[in-house]
């Protein structure tokens, strides 16, 4: 694939058993992977550990605790992962307590917890020996299983600033992880990073920006095996070229996107792609196409935000296009939805979306209650663009 010019007019790690599961946060950033033993790639994405010792007390913990995210029981796996945190902490394994903290990290994101996510991330990169007022780590010597954490941690400290709205921020986050990445050899975190870096420039506005990375980025993984990684780099420049008005660019990426994702059977990647698709059809007045795209992003969304989401950008358009009744028909499966949501940025602008859409059909009295929400969220995670 040629280099996309746009028009002039516009883990190896065999010393700690820990792994940093995935997570595809509400801001399509790239999954951030925590490090384990030796492993290889098993088809469905998933990891499996070679040569995998008996498991530890504190490893089980953390196996179990990641069975319990991927299932959407976060409460439940702060408990069991404080736990395993613990076991850590005992055995004085710095760098295994670190791994899990972020892990820790990760779930109270989900929950919505941001002063829990802050003090945590904080406690872990602490652990590892990182400077914050300096911004830089005070180990010598430091070995590569340190730096692998310490980068994956940083990039999840990125995004967890990035959900927060401090872009700026996250943008010199992300490229202290890139400078360690790079440092190791490791050319997949690089990309991690990078595509964290574009994400938070596309939210900040700086279209043009985002987009020179991560094309630059799609080039250097057009030759490579399918990937998550590869995935989330097409979609994200499709989101970025629907920003700049290359609506034929932006589906073409998009449906790449959408192909690797099934080819791999990643639900939640192909709900994503199903939004992003819906935004780029709606744009190009295919409202036939955006409608399916978002109801097949909302049927196959694992999480409830992706599919409250998907549900509002669907609710809009019917409303646009004067289909009242298919529109109301969608309100009550919004509501249940919003209560399941974190106090997030996202989640916020979700109500927001869905409350400027009910003004012409809804009723103002739930409206001024959904906007009330907004603003308390906002304030409690100091998004004061949201609260305005």
């Amino acid at each position: 694939m040629a280099k996309l010019q746009l028009p002039k007019r516009v883990v190896r790690f065999a010393v700690t058993p820990v792994v940093l599961f995935t997570l595809a946060v509400f801001l399509i950033i790239i999954p951030s992977t925590f490090a384990k033993q030796l492993q290889t790639n098993s088809p469905n994405g998933f990891h499996i550990q070679t040569n995998k010792p008996p498991a530890t007390k504190p490893q089980q913990l953390l196996e179990q605790g990641e069975a319990l995210y991927q299932a959407g029981r976060f409460t439940e796996a702060v408990n069991v992962l404080q736990q395993a945190v613990r076991s850590y902490q005992r055995e004085s394994n710095n760098l295994a307590q670190a791994a899990a903290l972020t892990n820790l990290c990760l779930v109270y994101q989900q929950l919505g917890s941001w002063k829990e996510a802050y003090a945590t991330i904080d406690n872990s990169l602490n652990l590892l020996g990182w400077d914050k007022i300096n911004q830089k780590l005070n180990v010598n010597n430091p070995k590569s299983e340190l730096l692998e954490i310490l980068a994956q941690t940083l990039n999840i400290q990125g995004e967890l600033q990035l959900a927060q709205g401090q872009t700026d921020v996250s943008v010199k986050t992300s490229q202290q992880a890139e400078q360690i990445w790079k440092k190791l050899g490791d050319n997949a975190g690089v990309t991690r990073s990078r595509i964290n870096q574009a994400q938070a420039l596309r939210v900040a506005g700086f279209y043009r920006r985002s987009f020179d990375i991560l094309n630059e980025v799609s080039q250097q993984l057009n030759s490579q095996p399918n990937s998550p990684v590869k995935v989330t780099a097409l979609r994200s420049l499709g989101n970025v070229l629907q920003q700049l008005s290359e609506l034929e660019l932006s589906q073409t990426n998009l449906q790449q996107s959408l192909e690797i994702a099934q080819r791999l059977q990643l639900p939640l990647e192909i709900s994503l792609t199903e939004f992003s698709l819906g935004n780029t059809a709606r744009s190009l007045s295919n409202i036939k196409d955006a409608i399916a795209h978002y109801e097949n992003a909302a049927k196959i969304a694992p999480n409830p935000l992706t599919k409250v989401q998907a549900l509002i950008n669907q609710l809009s358009l019917l409303v646009e296009n004067e289909r009242i009744t298919e529109a109301k028909s969608l309100i009550p499966t919004i509501q249940s939805q919003l209560l399941n949501l974190p106090s997030n940025q996202a989640s916020i602008y979700a109500r927001i979306n869905f409350a400027q859409t009910l003004t012409t059909i809804g009723n103002k009295k739930y409206i001024a209650e959904i906007l009330a929400t907004s603003v308390q969220q906002a304030k409690i995670i100091g998004d004061e663009r949201a609260e305005s």
